[in-house]
């Protein structure tokens, strides 16, 4: 195996470079790092891939599942988002390709780009790297990665096959900056049959989606009259999924929460969507449940609706014990609007990693391109590619076509430097307003203020 300088950095800097703790969609703000800039590669021509054996470190969340992948290379057997990749990289380095991948972190939600920003600080960020659109410019505004269009599509991707909204997601200034993985976006999970109990399903059976506010707290009031179930579970105050619903109640009203390099949450729209979403939680749901708590309730059938995300799908699909559908987010004020953002992999910036590293590097993202309706298919979000789109495995598999339109229209958050910052400031105050009681008029001033101040910094 190489004895690459990476290899020596490690040895030096093992208390600088913690193992990665995941992070599925955080929402905590970058470390404020910077890293040396220049090109990937090296001057050491003989430095071969095809000669030697070359080992390369991905950086990835989604999760810890060792245990139950170990040796395994057929993702037919996944039944999650991290058994699903774990296993494709697994088959990686099953090839006989002179390759070897290694994980770092993997674990829970919560530090990812944190811990990615101390790699940088500790002068080894990792070969590959997963990334959500919405941070990415901030990477690339201080040279922390790398462009890889022409070295990818010399290996074979096709860029033209992405839908707009991918490739937009890996776009900046004019070049592309990684591998769209997918889109995914926030949907309404459906228990069937709570709606039904409720006289809240049409002839054929299927659930009724409120088309106003009014409709939407009408159905509230059927489903536990007619239940004593909740009607609406969802996580009130750990990631940030309040605001993913807000922000999609403000684009249906035709609003906009940021012009790019300005937000503007305190809005007639903002007042709005903020007044409907405490109504929701004190009438219809309990707003002390965070991400787990909400979802266990869903699937134990203690909820008729659950606010959630893509990457469920497939999951509840498998064990909800009654009839589970997977939606669209209703139009409650006549536009169609939903939160979306993408997962992406991307080459971190790195002047030391070698010319056969970085061949490892962009075969492995070359694999991964290759291996996108595995994911799709594998975890219920939305392919980026139209070719894998029109494919029988990904229109046959479960609940897909429940919802098309989000595949079709869910928008993507906004892409511009200090969008992390700004949203998390957005979470935390409209979280105060149905966790602690804060005004809402107040709540939103205070948003603003401290998404621009975010957004300028």
């Amino acid at each position: 195996m190489l004895k690459t300088k990476k290899e020596m950095l490690k040895l030096l800097a093992v208390g600088a470079v913690s193992a990665l703790v995941l992070t599925g969609c955080a929402t905590a703000a970058d470390d404020d790092t910077s890293a040396d800039s220049g090109d990937t590669g090296s001057s050491d021509s003989g430095d071969s891939a095809s000669q030697e054996e070359v080992t390369i470190e991905l950086a990835r969340f989604f999760g810890d599942c060792d245990d139950t992948t170990e040796g395994v290379t057929d993702v037919s057997q996944a039944t999650s988002e991290c058994e699903v990749i774990q296993i494709i990289t697994n088959a990686f380095n099953a090839e006989d390709n002179g390759y070897t991948v290694e994980k770092l972190g993997g674990q829970a939600w919560g530090d990812y780009y944190t811990q990615l920003g101390t790699t940088f600080s500790g002068g080894n960020p990792p070969d590959v790297a997963v990334m959500h659109q919405h941070r990415l410019p901030d990477y690339v505004g201080r040279g922390l990665v790398t462009p890889v269009s022409e070295k990818l599509t010399a290996n074979g991707v096709d860029f033209n096959d992405y839908t707009a909204p991918a490739l937009g997601a890996v776009t900046y200034e004019g070049d592309y900056y990684g591998i769209p993985f997918d889109i995914h976006g926030s949907l309404w999970h459906v228990n069937v049959d709570l709606y039904e109990a409720a006289g809240l399903t049409d002839a054929d059976g299927n659930p009724v989606m409120p088309s106003s506010a009014d409709e939407l707290l009408e159905q509230c009031q059927a489903v536990q009259d007619a239940t004593g179930a909740q009607f609406f579970a969802h996580d009130w105050f750990e990631f940030g999924v309040g605001a993913r619903l807000f922000l999609g109640l403000v684009w249906q009203q035709g609003g906009e929460l940021s012009d790019g390099t300005s937000a503007n949450p305190d809005s007639p729209e903002g007042a709005e969507a903020l007044s409907l979403l405490n109504q929701l939680a004190t009438d219809c749901s309990n707003p002390e449940q965070g991400y787990t708590d909400s979802q266990a309730s869903f699937l134990a059938g203690e909820a008729a609706v659950l606010h959630n995300g893509t990457w469920v799908v497939d999951q509840y699909n498998r064990e909800a014990g009654f009839e589970y559908r997977a939606m669209d987010i209703p139009s409650i004020y006549g536009g169609f609007g939903s939160w979306g953002d993408s997962h992406m992999w991307v080459m971190p910036t790195d002047s030391s990693r070698s010319a056969a590293e970085e061949e490892a590097a962009l075969a492995f993202m070359t694999y991964l391109y290759e291996r996108i309706g595995d994911w799709a298919v594998g975890t219920g979000h939305i392919a980026p590619r139209e070719s894998i789109i029109a494919s029988a495995d990904y229109t046959n598999a479960p609940q897909r076509e429940n919802y098309a339109g989000t595949a079709e229209k869910a928008r993507m958050v906004p892409a511009v430097p200090g969008w992390a910052g700004a949203w998390d400031a957005l979470s935390e105050e409209l979280n105060a307003t149905w966790v602690a009681g804060k005004d809402q008029a107040q709540a939103l001033a205070d948003a603003e203020a401290r998404m621009n101040e975010a957004l300028n910094n």
